[in-house]
């Protein structure tokens, strides 16, 4: 199995047609992709927390490593891409989780005070997580997912600290995991698809300002889905695990974002089922479920989906 590794000259924080493929693999094959953590491995037991959200962001944070050529993939195709396994912390290293003043859910009038910075190092191998509440040390079950996963847009270049509806990007949504598969939309040839942020847990919204931070390896394997299949595609798709869903970043709009999502679960149910408009409408309104990935400077995303077995026996 082919492995790309964590070296420097795979990792990069800018999303770019540009950016030379650091590997090549052909749909259907097993390959690997090594990640380093979020804070591009700036803390440490000797130097452990961030100032504020700025220092954050000069430390060229949420690194991801990559890209990956899928051959065969061309402009106006999609990649299914599949996530066979993740394993975190695989170099020993421990995961972490911080507090940053000026970030997070309350970086705003509700708590006009800042708290001082605070880091917690952590034990990412294993499954469970310890959390230290000042009472006493809990143990939480881990959740293993991906916050990025970016494919190279057209014509933009930003940082995979971003999200959007043709990079994907940093989503945080915690269906980015084991037994998953993303659609993502081809842009560029090759595709060029690129990973970083792993978390062993996080609630939904990552509302506190960050996850628990890990680095990893994660086993993919894509197919292609070529430009000229009839599915409906519009906004990124996530199926598996039982789920049926549509995934959707508006800035500064929560409420956007979730219309959006649930817009795109009917339409797949419509186009795809062969089912009226108003019938999907009317029978999703009862049973879509909503998930809120992430509120974070200005990046609202929402992952609205279906039970599986639901949309399996229409």
């Amino acid at each position: 199995m082919k492995i790309l590794t964590r070296d420097k000259e795979n990792v990069h924080v800018y999303i770019d047609a540009n950016n030379a493929p650091k590997m090549r693999v052909s749909p259907g094959e097993l390959f690997c992709v090594e990640t380093i953590r979020a804070d591009n491995n700036f803390l440490n037991h000797d130097n452990p927390v961030f100032r504020d959200h700025k220092h954050v962001m000069n430390v060229l944070a949420n690194p991801v490593t990559g890209p990956v050529y899928v051959e065969g993939a061309e402009p106006g195709d999609r990649i299914a891409v599949t996530i066979e396994d993740i394993r975190l912390g695989d170099n020993g290293s421990e995961g972490y989780y911080t507090y940053v003043p000026g970030q997070g859910l309350f970086a705003n009038h509700y708590v006009p005070e800042a708290f001082p910075p605070k880091t917690y190092f952590c034990d990412v191998t294993r499954e469970t997580v310890t959390f230290y509440t000042g009472v006493k040390n809990i143990e939480l079950p881990a959740q293993p997912f991906i916050g990025t996963i970016c494919v190279a847009m057209k014509n933009d270049r930003t940082l995979s600290y971003n999200a959007n509806k043709e990079m994907v990007g940093n989503q945080d949504c915690s269906h980015f995991k084991k037994g998953s598969t993303l659609v993502m939309p081809v842009n560029v040839p090759g595709a060029l698809l690129s990973v970083g942020d792993l978390h062993a847990m996080q609630g939904d919204g990552e509302m506190f300002g960050c996850a628990i931070e890990a680095e990893g390896q994660v086993t993919f394997s894509i197919q292609l889905i070529k430009k000229i299949d009839p599915r409906y595609f519009n906004w990124p798709q996530i199926d598996g695990n039982g789920r049926f869903g549509c995934l959707c970043t508006v800035s500064n709009n929560i409420e956007a974002a979730v219309r959006a999502a649930v817009h795109d679960v009917i339409k797949r149910i419509e186009i795809d089922k062969g089912m009226p408009f108003m019938e999907a409408y009317m029978l999703i309104g009862q049973c879509v479920k909503v998930q809120i990935c992430q509120m974070m400077h200005g990046l609202c995303t929402a992952y609205a989906y279906l039970d599986q077995k639901l949309v399996d026996s229409l």
